[in-house]
């Protein structure tokens, strides 16, 4: 919600719905297009957006109510981008790849980074769990300890192809429209 309403600049409640519906956001977030108008009062009365009335009448009705990003809004925006870019949850980190071109790029890279080193670590867990062919346990089957490192090694081999396209100068960055 607030990287649609960041992206903007100003918005209303339909122009959100139409980025989340249109960006199919419900399928790689936990965002669902039912339930925006609720996410907008509550970011509102949490001081992450604010309200303005628009300037624009529709069918000679009240004003619709736009919304703007507050401060303690992008800062929450920004802490939530930097938390899912390292990720290991695949939604939050769809959400992080989906609007990473919002911070600077070695800041992205350095976050990338920071995902890989935890994953590697994950790998390396995973493959020194004990398993039996005869388990006791469900933890110590083979192919459950199989699929995990193969999702996680998946994680890796993701996460450094866009640790590459980013490093590469594949995507433009904030700040970087400028130069």
């Amino acid at each position: 919600m607030l990287g649609s309403i960041l992206r903007r600049g100003i918005s209303h409640g339909y122009a959100v719905y139409s980025d989340i519906t249109s960006w199919h956001a419900d399928t790689w977030t936990n965002v669902k297009p039912g339930s925006i108008y609720h996410a907008l009062n509550k970011l509102e009365s949490q001081g992450m957006i604010k309200s303005i009335n628009s300037e624009v009448n529709v069918k000679l009705g009240p004003s619709r109510k736009e919304y703007t990003v507050t401060k303690k809004g992008e800062t929450e925006f920004e802490a939530l981008l930097e938390s899912a870019l390292v990720s290991i949850d695949i939604q939050q980190f769809s959400a992080g790849v989906a609007f990473m071109d919002m911070l600077p790029r070695q800041k992205v890279i350095a976050l990338l980074q920071q995902r890989r080193t935890e994953i590697e670590k994950s790998i390396s867990f995973l493959r020194s769990l004990p398993t039996e062919e005869r388990p006791p346990k469900p933890s110590m089957h083979p192919e459950l300890v199989g699929i995990w490192v193969g999702y996680v090694e998946n994680e890796l081999a993701t996460t450094e192809r866009i640790l590459a396209h980013v490093q590469a100068g594949k995507y433009v960055f904030k700040s970087e429209e400028e130069e």
